[in-house]
């Protein structure tokens, strides 16, 4: 919360003009607007931005887990947990100068401090609720495999990451509010960033020829040749970030001016199944499922804050490592490491806003995060003395 009440105005001397060409005055109490702009425009006053709840509290979790240990062998272990984490007094940004949105255009409802533009302020109205199951098997080296193999299925909902998400919400969505704070529970979803499940192995095995291994050459070049490689993994299995599908500003029916609180973005309706019969990299989500919300509706459209799941990860990271003594105080390391071995293409997130038809849904972009991208290689030599 440090940049707020940067730009509180209250600090500034603002300079009203309140005579019209005949001398009269053009407003005056207990109307503090003229006529023609009451309850619809402000007068003077710039916006506020960003107030704080002078009743702000720290957000604050509940984290609750289970598990159950087994030892499956003498070098093999189990783990199986249930974890979960309420949260509560998120921060969420919210426009006080809001109206309440309207079926009707121009909006009857009256804006709550006309003389003022937007009031941006900081509240404690969001909440999020994670749960888990995870497993985790364990081997300590046995007959050169070692390994830790984590799998996790997670359920992430929250109310508190705004209209439209594209990563995780930090402390505040500082300048950004909700275009609907009467209902803010409407924004209750899927959590961006947490997949709903996720595979990770990482793991050393020794490959068994060579002196010291179970099957030694009584040749020492032949040795030194295929003897005392490693091979290691890191993989990576994981199913898509979750998606909200969105529309331009402009298509917004609650008759609130969202764009004037700079909202660029709002939700259309589902009016359909948003994966097509036959998905392909050009049509990963169907545009067809979505529409903005009827003329006159009044409301923020009912599609949900991560409702689209993007496509998944599959990366698969292998190093090959080889150790030769050359002498007694002198070793030299070769190790040759790849990120997606495989070369596997994993996609980034495609575009969702149905206002960009010809992008909507297609699969264009590569993934470079999480060592997904494209298959890299390199090779090192190190000596040592």
């Amino acid at each position: 919360l440090q940049n707020n009440n940067e730009s509180n105005p209250v600090a500034s001397v603002y300079t009203y003009t309140n005579m019209n060409a005949s001398g009269n005055p053009t407003f005056s109490f207990p109307d503090v607007a003229p006529a023609s702009l009451l309850g619809q425009a402000p007068v003077g006053g710039g916006e506020i931005e960003q107030a704080t709840d002078p009743r702000y509290r720290d957000g604050q979790a509940a984290q609750y887990n289970f598990t159950v240990e087994r030892a499956l062998t003498n070098s093999t272990a189990l783990r199986v947990s249930y974890a979960g984490m309420e949260s509560y007094r998120l921060n969420v940004t919210v426009n006080f100068n809001q109206q309440v949105p309207s079926a009707v255009s121009p909006n009857p409802n009256p804006i709550p401090f006309p003389n003022w533009g937007t009031i941006f302020s900081t509240e404690n109205l969001g909440h999020e609720t994670y749960q888990a199951m995870e497993v985790q098997a364990t081997q300590r080296a046995f007959r050169g495999l070692s390994y830790q193999a984590n799998y996790t299925w997670a359920h992430d909902l929250s109310d508190a990451q705004g209209d439209a998400p594209t990563a995780f919400q930090g402390e505040t969505r500082y300048g950004l509010a909700d275009e609907d704070r009467f209902n803010i529970s409407g924004n209750r979803g899927n959590v961006i960033g947490t997949r709903r499940q996720r595979f990770l192995l990482t793991g050393t095995y020794e490959l068994p020829y060579g002196a010291g291994r179970r099957w030694k050459s009584s040749s020492r070049a032949l040795d030194g040749v295929l003897g005392g490689w490693n091979l290691n993994t890191l993989t990576l299995l994981e199913t898509g970030p979750y998606l909200t599908p969105t529309m331009s500003v402009s298509l917004d029916q609650t008759n609130t001016d969202p764009a004037a609180a700079g909202v660029t973005v709002v939700r259309p309706d589902r009016v359909g199944n948003p994966i097509p019969a036959h998905r392909t990299r050009a049509e990963y989500f169907n545009l067809n499922a979505f529409a903005p919300p009827p003329a006159g509706a009044g409301r923020v459209g009912n599609a949900s804050v991560g409702s689209l799941e993007g496509p998944g990860t599959a990366a698969v990271n292998a190093g090959l490592a080889k150790i030769v003594d050359l002498h007694e105080n002198l070793r030299l390391r070769f190790e040759a490491t790849f990120t997606n071995v495989l070369n596997h293409t994993n996609f980034a997130p495609p575009v969702t806003d149905i206002s960009s038809p010809a992008a909507f849904g297609a699969l264009t972009t590569a993934q470079t995060a999480e060592s997904a991208g494209n298959r890299t290689g390199q090779v090192a030599l190190r000596l040592d003395f």
